[in-house]
């Protein structure tokens, strides 16, 4: 299916009033009613979002005002994309600087599209799908399995913040994945979001649902094309894993600079199950602010790790939220920054004890590159039982001088020694990420730290 660019013609947004707003969003939950063809449960669902978005809070530091990404706009129909040909030539020389697979560039051209937000190896899930494999679109899903009521928007509250609200109301795209029980999937499973229009919220929601003593390993493109201003990616994921069951998902995230970001994720994690969260932000956008949360059952094990490049004035926030809920539960809150440029990077990483014999720890690290970077960081370890251990570790500093000269002594030029610090800096996060994208972050962080990106 080819993917159909659009150019947005955009009501100022000064001309907005809670009325405008209020009929803006009625309108797109009727659209979306009507064209996804929903059961009356998800449509009640998005009225509960709009009646919450003008009674939630709004707490966002950097997003002013949410009615910038919900103004009505006219769709004028640009010519497809039809080949590679097609892109802009900015576009194809970044996708070549970066040594991009061809069939990778098709994804992130939105050549091969199985929705307007995500994009899904088709092929393979056939040959998959009797075995008990399933990865629909969110669409197909709330429409066709009667279960989703039962766990679809159920780990999230509306009326925690109105960006939360505005996702209720709006969402759209975004898949289901279902795991039966014992079933391990040899292969990573991909899934590709890109934004091509302007002033929009785009906001895909996930359900990753594996029963127990199942496998899989899902992988998360977020990306956008050069041409796109002023933006909104606003994606919510849930994560069901049943007892014994072991989830890694990795989340590559590469937007632009005029793009914001607010991700946001929960899971509960079962009896002995696993799960391993790894986001590796080489393209922050214009702003990031998360805060994941996990609930760990007895013996479950939670890993929440994060690479983040800052550069250029990008401003990131980045929490994380375990709770080990149940005795010999543990959790590990792992970052990783590199920061130059005039960027801001900030972690807040809480690990909970509710139970006796739980573990905890959480470690950040971060390279500041420029003297105008910063960076804070804020552990939160807390005890609610007196047989728990927790610790934390952080370490804040620049590239040491002796590490440098030591490799420009081998004959390195200062740029290349620099790259080869940091490269082995973020290394030992990168552990469950396939090889093919390794090689494409350290490409990027390459041509990050040379100017050239």
């Amino acid at each position: 299916m080819v993917f159909r660019r659009f150019l947005r013609s955009v009501v100022a947004m000064s001309d907005l009033t809670p009325q405008d707003a209020r009929a803006i969003i009625e309108d797109q939950i009727e659209t979306l009613r009507k064209r996804n063809r929903e059961p009356e449960w998800v449509t009640k669902l998005r009225y509960k979002g709009l009646k919450a978005f003008f009674e939630a809070p709004h707490t966002d530091p950097v997003i002013k005002d949410p009615l910038d990404y919900i103004a009505k706009s006219e769709e004028n129909p640009m010519p497809e994309i039809k080949s590679l040909d097609d892109l802009p030539e900015e576009m194809r020389s970044l996708l070549d600087r970066l040594g991009i697979a061809e069939v990778e560039k098709k994804y992130i051209a939105g050549l091969a599209v199985q929705s307007d937000t995500s994009i899904v190896l088709n092929d393979f899930m056939k040959a998959w799908r009797d075995k008990g494999l399933i990865m629909v679109s969110m669409e197909e899903a709330v429409r066709e399995f009667p279960a989703m009521k039962d766990k679809f928007m159920h780990l999230f509250n509306p009326y925690e913040s109105k960006l939360a609200a505005y996702h209720t109301a709006v969402w759209n795209g975004g898949v289901f994945l279902h795991v039966k029980s014992g079933l391990k999937v040899p292969v990573p499973m991909h899934l590709f979001f890109l934004i091509q229009d302007s002033a929009m919220a785009q906001a895909p929601h996930i359900i990753i649902d594996a029963e127990p003593k199942s496998e899989i390993h899902l992988i998360e493109g977020c990306t956008s094309p050069v041409l796109v201003h002023h933006s909104l990616h606003l994606d919510m994921t849930e994560a069901y894993i049943g007892e014994g069951a072991k989830v890694k998902l990795s989340v590559l995230q590469n937007w632009p600079e005029y793009v914001h970001t607010r991700p946001m994720t929960r899971a509960i994690v079962g009896k002995n199950a696993e799960f391993l969260n790894t986001t590796v932000g080489l393209g922050t956008g214009k702003s990031n602010i998360a805060n994941p949360k996990y609930h760990v059952h007895r013996g479950g094990y939670a890993e929440l790790n994060g690479i983040i490049l800052g550069k250029r004035d990008f401003y990131i926030d980045l929490g994380g939220e375990i709770n080990l809920l149940e005795e010999g539960a543990r959790g590990i809150n792992a970052s990783k920054s590199v920061i130059m440029d005039s960027s801001k990077v900030i972690t807040r990483g809480i690990i909970r004890a509710k139970a006796p014999k739980t573990k905890g720890h959480i470690s950040c690290d971060a390279l500041i590159l420029n003297p105008q970077a910063k960076m804070e960081t804020y552990p939160g370890l807390i005890s609610e039982v007196d047989d728990a251990e927790l610790s934390h570790e952080a370490a804040i500093g620049k590239i040491r001088e002796e590490e440098l000269f030591y490799l420009m002594s081998r004959g390195l030029k200062e740029e290349e020694a620099t790259q080869l610090i940091v490269k082995g800096f973020v290394d030992p996060l990168l552990k469950d990420i396939p090889m093919e994208f390794v090689i494409e972050i350290r490409k990027i962080i390459e041509m990050t730290l040379s100017g050239s990106f």
